[in-house]
């Protein structure tokens, strides 16, 4: 018996999930579904192929050479099935074009600016929502698929699973200072001379694992350890960057931040380049895997990015 269109993109995904995990019983877990279930559906999945597309080995699982093939071709068939199917369910609801972008703001118009005047252009009904966020809500809504991609700094390692994560930048960094500092009228400092200051802590919902770059960087080019601190959200109603530095430098602490963030004018601070080649950033995109037809693909598209 001849197996269903709809049966064989089931047992794709599934062969797709198991090469992701490496193992037949980390993909049966992840799906929460049997081992042996799995078994069955890649046994019937080879022999509708006619021969083995993995191959077990004492790390775990691996494509064969055929594997390789099918693994590259059902990544594209699945996401342009997915794809077509979302728009289509999109249409026959009568819903209007609409792309949805999280952002870290001070960063948006140097990376994102020129692809987006080309999606414009490319697509004129196309509604572009553009919503600021932290990297914290970023993570709830692209897993709540309230948006379609996000530009991020942090907290890439909690979507890899889910999701596309592409490059796009390394940027330099900065430091924030008091504008009364002892540095604050330098042309650059480097994080050696940072030793003994009070450094902010970032909260791991808003920022997540910004506070663990902070102390690398600090390790790596500095040698030591940094003092952290909290700043009180509840008590100084902290809802921006900017608001935060403000705060930060009210209390005498100083703040790591990527050198995009340069343009903000804030009040009592002073933005000194850091000189060490080696405290830099890294800028990504972030989209989910499957979502990537009409307007996002043509985003991707201008920003040299592809699944």
């Amino acid at each position: 018996m001849r197996i269903t269109i709809l049966t064989v993109l089931e047992k794709l995904r599934l062969f797709l999930v198991i090469l992701e995990e490496g193992s037949f019983r980390r993909a049966a877990d992840r799906l929460r579904i049997s081992q042996s279930a799995i078994t069955r559906q890649i046994q019937a999945l080879e022999l509708e192929l006619g021969g083995h597309v993995l191959e077990r080995t004492s790390a775990g699982v691996r494509p064969t050479n055929g594997g390789a093939v099918l693994a590259e071709r059902a990544k594209r068939l699945l996401a342009d099935y997915d794809s077509t199917m979302a728009e289509v369910r999109r249409l026959n609801r009568g819903d209007s074009e609409r792309l949805r972008i999280g952002y870290i703001a001070s960063a948006v118009q140097e990376y994102l600016g020129p692809a987006l005047a080309v999606l414009r252009r490319d697509h004129p009904r196309l509604k572009v929502e553009m919503l600021d966020q932290t990297p914290g809500e970023m993570i709830i809504a692209l897993r709540q698929g309230k948006i379609d991609l996000a530009l991020t700094l942090h907290g890439i390692d909690l979507l890899s699973r889910d999701f596309y994560i592409r490059k796009i930048a390394t940027v330099r960094s900065l430091v924030a200072l008091p504008v009364s500092h002892r540095l604050a009228t330098k042309r650059q400092v480097s994080i050696s001379q940072l030793k003994g200051e009070t450094f902010v802590r970032g909260s791991d919902d808003v920022v997540p694992g910004y506070t663990q770059r902070i102390i690398q960087l600090c390790r790596k080019n500095g040698g030591f350890r940094p003092r952290l601190a909290t700043i009180d959200k509840a008590t100084n109603r902290v809802e921006s960057l900017a608001e935060s530095l403000a705060v930060a430098a009210n209390e005498e602490a100083i703040s790591i931040q990527p050198a995009f963030i340069s343009h903000l004018k804030v009040p009592n601070v002073v933005m000194v380049p850091l000189a060490d080649a080696g405290a830099t950033w890294d800028l990504f995109v972030v989209w989910l895997r499957g979502k990537t037809a009409g307007p996002l693909r043509t985003l991707l598209s201008e920003l040299n990015l592809k699944p």
